[in-house]
């Protein structure tokens, strides 16, 4: 009976020290953080630059009409 809890115990321990082994490879994996964090900084980019725009087309009306048309005018005195 000591043999079999012996060898059971030796058992448990393979297993547990193979199971925090591989905890410890997926925690310390990294590869693709750089292309992980850089997608996600430009999302959250594209997501203020569009917070803006809402917010100073709700604050001025008339800027991104008035801008369009003045670059429009523009450009067509140069044809």
């Amino acid at each position: 009976m000591k043999k079999f809890f012996s060898k059971l115990r030796s058992k448990f321990c393979e297993k547990t020290t193979a199971i925090a082994v591989k905890a410890a490879t997926v925690i310390e994996d990294v590869k693709g953080d750089l292309a992980t964090n850089t997608i996600g900084a430009i999302i959250v980019a594209v997501v203020i630059v569009g917070l803006l725009i809402v917010a100073i087309n709700a604050f001025f009306p008339t800027f991104f009409s008035n801008m369009f048309s003045s670059m429009s005018d523009k450009l067509n005195a140069n044809w």
